[in-house]
């Protein structure tokens, strides 16, 4: 569908509130992953802001729609707008990485509310979404013929209970596991899996296509059975039309990807020059001076 001008400014300026949550964050801690956070913003923007079906006053709701970050070190982004929806007070943002706090450096299910996976090493998260996909398809696959000992056929059903998602980093995609998953997804026919890759193109380790060559990335996904688009992912209409048509195209049994070409450190010109991965001292401050300064205060 068509989405019009009115929600597409709507969702820029929540876009921007999003960011001066993660200033937040940043200035009270003196830290953060600011490259692959700000390289993130308008990704779950999009999600939460306008695609998925969540519920922030009950995160646990067993019909929302998955989310996976698998690149957990990333989720100051997801804090802001957990704040953002309500999910936790406003003061939690000065708490990240403290002790106790409900917001630590890697998103944990166990202590941060709206959250469906802890994340820590890379390289996982696919697999972890793949399994809540396949647990929903499982419903759908359920089938009066079947036979005992058999894997019973796939039955159309219009709309799925839930989607999932993932949110991967492209450093993260020069692992096997990875591939692995995308094996298994296009096997079982997860055509409930919406896979986002934040392809800001730097890793901690540096260029991605130096440190392991991912090109040519986009056939490598439709080579392993996924039905693939490129967007802008700092370009809000394009990243909610990319997330319509995917879902729109359930039913035809292939996993999809949506390949985000974003900047590290997106907005910030410090960081963007340095492709900042995590910043602290001088180096975060100096970033959340120039980010309050081209986006504002709260």
């Amino acid at each position: 569908m068509a989405h019009d001008e009115e929600l597409i400014k709507d969702l820029e300026q929540k876009a921007d509130i999003v960011r001066r949550n993660v200033f937040t964050i940043f200035d009270a801690s003196q830290m953060g992953h600011a490259g692959g956070t700000m390289s993130l913003v308008e990704i779950v923007t999009a999600l939460y802001f306008h695609h998925l079906k969540f519920d922030p006053k009950n995160c646990d709701w067993p019909e929302r729609d998955r989310l996976v970050l698998s690149k957990a070190h990333c989720c100051e982004a997801i804090y802001a707008i957990l704040v953002e929806l309500g999910v936790l007070p406003r003061e939690t943002l000065k708490t990240y990485y403290r002790y106790r706090s409900p917001l630590q450096g890697h998103a944990d299910r166990w202590c941060t509310p709206g959250i469906d996976y802890s994340g820590g090493s890379l390289g996982q998260g696919l697999s972890f979404a793949n399994g809540l996909a396949y647990a929903e398809k499982l419903k759908v696959l359920l089938h009066p013929d079947a036979q005992q000992g058999f894997m019973p056929r796939y039955i159309k059903r219009q709309n799925p209970l839930y989607r999932t998602y993932c949110i991967l980093g492209d450093g993260e995609c020069h692992e096997g596991q990875i591939w692995e998953a995308a094996m298994f997804a296009a096997k079982y026919k997860l055509d409930n899996l919406i896979n986002i890759v934040d392809y800001n193109k730097f890793s901690v380790d540096g260029p991605n296509n130096e440190v392991m060559l991912l090109e040519p990335f986009v056939e490598k996904w439709k080579s392993f059975g996924w039905y693939v688009l490129e967007v802008d992912g700092h370009n809000l209409r394009q990243l909610v039309d990319a997330l319509d048509l995917v879902c729109n195209l359930y039913g035809d049994l292939k996993p999809k990807c949506i390949i985000a070409h974003t900047v590290k450190g997106h907005g910030i010109p410090s960081w963007e020059a340095a492709h900042t991965h995590i910043g602290r001292g001088e180096d975060i401050s100096r970033g959340v001076r120039e980010g309050r300064a081209k986006y504002g205060e709260i």
